[in-house]
């Protein structure tokens, strides 16, 4: 309801007709209006030009308007002013259209009294408060308060048709993603989230000019329409100038906190696709600068598109590929450097694509990681290697056991029943658990390095054996090595290729071995590809190796058959 007293405009031709109202809102003591009143369209038109009005009563017989063609341009002129339509007897059936077309109530003269009057005229503002904020509540986001996903498309919708229509217009959509912004919700709380959230908000409407526009889109996307840009420049530098400025510290309550973001860009231009088509664009650039590290911006190109299409096409193929157990497992050779021999295997899943042919966890891993489907590849891939590690224990009895190592994706490694994955698959392929080796890259560890320590200790209590996966790639922190129960370290190829004495190389993967010793840790080194690296690594004092020099992954019965052979190095 308005303050202060109630501002009527009364668009009547007929004098007694209009003084009858004046009269009803008169008998009403308690009521506090003011009147204002016009006898023709073209004046009421003025009226509500020159001034604000908080309702008016509307007569839609006028000497320059009638029937509902009064309504329409009253509503045309003021669409935010509450209308009650007078109407005579005869001209229900005008009333009842203009009701369908938006006005709040009708009132037939001759009807009227005072209460009647006041009542009607007050619902109808009442009505009219309720339908704006319904309709602000439809078209914004209820916690930031900046425009929804509706109200951008139709912004957007309205640059498009000004782009087909100008041919110097130009407009671009930024599509931005909080950086990390899980890990705040998972550590801090949604509360604390949620304040994030709104001081970014704050900080992306400063960012842009009057006439631009910023949504949210929910969770923590937000989408930005910029017109008038003169080319991409002007929007990547828009872009830069967000980031730079949501790079600044967040003070909420005692915390300082930081935020980062990823944005894509697209830009219209003469073959534009449609403005869904440039929201999707915005969104794959924004996924390609996540890729780049995140922090950053990416302008679309055709080829993102291309590639997006292509991973879609990749996910569908590996769902079903799970479905119809197309992944296979190789083994690598594990030989040991003091007897020569193989002492072990590393399992490695690779895809049989139907028409694709070999396709390799490089390649499909990540999508797996992005799908959820990892925790399905991961548990098949680790119950499959002990079950033919186990099978191998019990066709070779007089042998060794053979080690059997299995790399653990970073989601498989954060996943909470892991434990329990490793313990029932131990229990059900009756696996010696002193065989097993976990491979885990030391990145993986550091997200989260006390919960990670929780567990390694966990699995090697149970008496696998814990290898960090691509060492000397990463953080090579040694204050971690002391942290973490491990059992080794695995050395990345790049330090074996071009080792030759005296190089860069070799002086790091010797000082890497001697860290290993000093902390009874075993060394194992893949890349191995030729006789002088193998005698190299002896000199070292390396324990364990992997390469081409040995044998490539093989399939399970080419293992075994090389196992039968019982070569030496």
């Amino acid at each position: 309801m308005t303050d202060g007293p109630i501002k009527i405009l009364l668009v009547e031709d007929n004098p007694g007709d209009a003084r009858l109202v004046e009269e009803a809102l008169v008998e009403t003591s308690t009521a506090q209006f003011t009147l204002a009143h016009a006898d023709r369209m073209d004046r009421a038109l003025q009226r509500i030009r020159e001034e604000r009005f908080d309702v008016a009563l509307l007569d839609l017989s006028l000497p320059d308007s009638h029937g509902i063609e009064t309504f329409l341009k009253a509503k045309a002129q003021a669409p935010d002013l509450p209308i009650l339509v007078l109407t005579g007897m005869d001209d229900e059936a005008f009333a009842l259209r203009a009701l369908q077309a938006g006005a709040q109530d009708y009132l037939v003269k001759g009807q009227l009294d005072g209460r009647l009057l006041v009542r009607a005229v007050r619902y109808a503002i009442e009505r009219k408060r309720i339908e704006e904020q319904l309709l602000h509540i439809s078209f914004h986001d209820t916690l930031t308060g900046l425009p929804n996903r509706a109200l951008f498309l139709d912004r957007l919708q309205a640059a498009y048709r000004r782009a087909q229509r100008r041919s110097d217009y130009t407009f671009a959509v930024l599509f931005l993603d909080l950086d990390r912004f899980k890990h705040i919700n998972d550590s801090l709380g949604h509360l604390i989230g949620d304040q994030l959230l709104i001081a970014i908000a704050q900080r992306l409407e400063l960012c842009l000019r009057p006439g631009d526009t910023v949504a949210r889109f929910g969770g923590d996307e937000f989408a930005l329409l910029l017109e008038e840009v003169k080319d991409v420049n002007t929007a990547v530098r828009v872009a830069g100038r967000i980031q730079k400025d949501l790079a600044a510290a967040v003070h909420l309550d005692d915390r300082e906190m930081y935020a980062t973001a990823s944005i894509g860009i697209a830009v219209s231009t003469d073959g534009c696709g449609s403005p869904e088509e440039l929201l999707r664009d915005a969104d794959i650039a924004m996924y390609q600068a996540k890729e780049q590290g995140r922090a950053r911006n990416a302008v679309f190109h055709k080829s993102m598109h291309t590639h997006a299409v292509a991973r879609l096409e990749l996910e569908t193929d590996l769902r079903r590929a799970v479905e119809r157990q197309e992944l296979i497992l190789q083994y690598h050779p594990l030989v040991s450097l003091d007897s020569g021999r193989i002492v072990g295997f590393e399992a490695l899943v690779r895809w049989q694509h139907p028409k694709r042919g070999l396709i390799s966890p490089q390649e499909f891993i990540p999508v797996a990681e992005d799908t959820g489907l990892i925790g399905e590849i991961g548990q098949w891939v680790l119950s499959e290697a002990c079950r033919q590690a186990s099978q191998w224990h019990r066709k070779y009895p007089a042998r060794p056991p053979v080690r059997m190592c299995v790399n653990l994706s970073a989601k498989q490694f954060k996943m909470p029943d892991l434990v329990d994955q490793v313990v029932e698959t131990i229990r059900r392929t009756e696996m010696d658990v002193r065989c097993l080796g976990l491979e885990i890259t030391e990145s993986i560890l550091m997200e989260d390095a006390k919960a990670s320590a929780a567990t390694l200790r966990t699995l090697k209590d149970l008496g696998a054996q814990i290898h960090l996966d691509d060492f000397g790639t990463g953080y090579s922190s040694l204050s971690y090595l002391l942290r973490f129960p491990v059992d080794g370290l695995k050395v990345d190829r790049s330090f074996v290729r071009d080792l030759e004495v005296g190089s860069d190389n070799a002086k790091i993967l010797s000082a890497i071995v001697a860290v290993a010793h000093s902390l009874d840790l075993e060394v194992i080194v893949e890349g191995v590809e030729t006789a002088e690296h193998l005698a190299h690594l002896r000199k070292l004092g390396c324990q364990l190796a992997q390469g081409y020099l040995f044998e490539k992954p093989l399939a399970s019965d080419a293992a075994e058959a090389l196992m039968a052979q019982n070569p030496r190095w």
